[in-house]
């Protein structure tokens, strides 16, 4: 009976590990709500999932704080340059897609327009896990992104699979939205690590220092105390 009510037992963990989605989540919609905030929520939401959920290291709140503030300044340029191109891309698919209907043969430029969002989500995709994790230039964070995608075809469209069933899931039960950017992170985490742990020592975390790998610089903490 005493087991039941251990708060060490898989089923009030799995409870606790529900909440903390629950949480993460909240604070990345309230990190969102400024629309050019975007970016720097979507990196500090990546770096606590990994951190908080997945290692058990630290707390939500302090992590979400710590990597929102720390990457602020980088992830807004990112994703304001990213929101320009997306809205700019955007009305030309619509413009296109308008004259495609009308039978106009430049309406088959759609086609590439649609290639292009595709290329972009991508960048979306990796471009955030990676700030979270490396620090390096705004160029060479575009650049080593698109390299690190591309050179994993496979866990790319894993990733946009699981962006894609993300996004429907919330359209089909817009309530979801308190807990799917969480799992989709999740989803996507041990994937990104994977990829990662090409370029990295295997002691990231006993050391306290900027590593510099293949021109990037990895983001190694020591393990903080009282986690």
């Amino acid at each position: 009976m005493g087991e039941l009510f251990n708060l060490e037992n898989g089923f009030f963990r799995g409870i606790s590990k529900l909440v903390d989605c629950i949480f993460v989540s909240l604070f990345w919609i309230i990190g969102c709500i400024p629309i050019v905030t975007i970016g720097a929520s979507t990196t500090a939401l990546y770096y606590t999932v990994h951190k908080v959920i997945h290692q058990e290291h630290g707390y939500i709140f302090h992590e979400f704080k710590h990597a929102f503030i720390s990457n602020f300044k980088k992830s807004t340029i990112i994703w304001l340059i990213l929101l320009c191109v997306g809205a700019f891309l955007g009305s030309d698919a619509y413009l296109t897609y308008q004259l495609k209907q009308q039978g106009d043969k430049v309406g088959n430029v759609f086609y590439l327009i649609l290639l292009l969002l595709l290329l972009e989500l991508i960048v979306f995709i990796f471009v955030f896990p990676y700030i979270a994790r490396f620090e390096d230039n705004t160029k060479r964070i575009f650049k080593n992104a698109f390299f690190l995608s591309f050179g994993n075809p496979i866990k790319m469209i894993f990733m946009l699979i699981t962006f894609a069933i993300s996004v429907y899931m919330v359209y089909v039960l817009p309530m979801l939205i308190v807990i799917a950017p969480t799992l989709y992170m999740l989803g996507i985490e041990q994937q990104m690590e994977k990829i990662y742990k090409k370029f990295l020592p295997p002691d990231e975390e006993d050391e306290a220092e900027m590593k510099p790998v293949n021109g990037k610089h990895y983001r190694r903490e020591r393990k903080r105390k009282g986690n």
